[in-house]
């Protein structure tokens, strides 16, 4: 199954390698769209919304939020940004252990992130619950997706 859960972004960058108007500083409204796919768990969720926005924000939109995107990444343009989002977001099992108090995280990933000590078996984790696809518009008309 597939969970999306979406969100906006106010930005400015300056494409460096382009001749035209975007070549001087301007700025976005963007929306991302996060996709992940997993197995629907017990407590009858694929992951909470909640949690999936708290990862998101802390991750990916505090850095990027009434930010210079050149201050991130070299030439920001929409394809590059997608793909330093999905960097933020897919060692999503580091990411969760971060959240292992939330009551609302299913029993199955706890089971599987819950003991500290032990390097988490990212390959068990992708089985039940993984990064799907990062969609950016950087305007109504205009999106790029990318799915690693």
């Amino acid at each position: 199954m597939f969970v999306t859960k979406i969100f906006t972004f106010d930005a400015a960058h300056q494409l460096t390698n382009y001749y035209g108007k975007c070549e001087r500083v301007h700025g976005h409204t963007y929306k991302l769209e996060v996709t992940l796919e997993g197995d629907v768990h017990s407590n009858g969720m694929v992951i909470d919304f909640v949690l999936l926005k708290r990862i998101v924000k802390r991750q990916v939109l505090e850095r990027l939020d009434h930010h210079f995107l050149n201050d991130v990444l070299k030439n920001p343009s929409a394809e590059r940004l997608a793909v330093w989002i999905w960097d933020q977001l897919s060692d999503l099992s580091s990411h969760l252990k971060e959240e292992l108090n939330d009551p609302n995280m299913a029993e199955e990933i706890k089971k599987l992130l819950e003991d500290e000590d032990a390097d988490v078996d990212t390959s068990d984790l992708n089985k039940t619950l993984r990064l799907h696809e990062i969609v950016l518009w950087e305007t109504p008309t205009s999106k790029v997706t990318y799915n690693g």
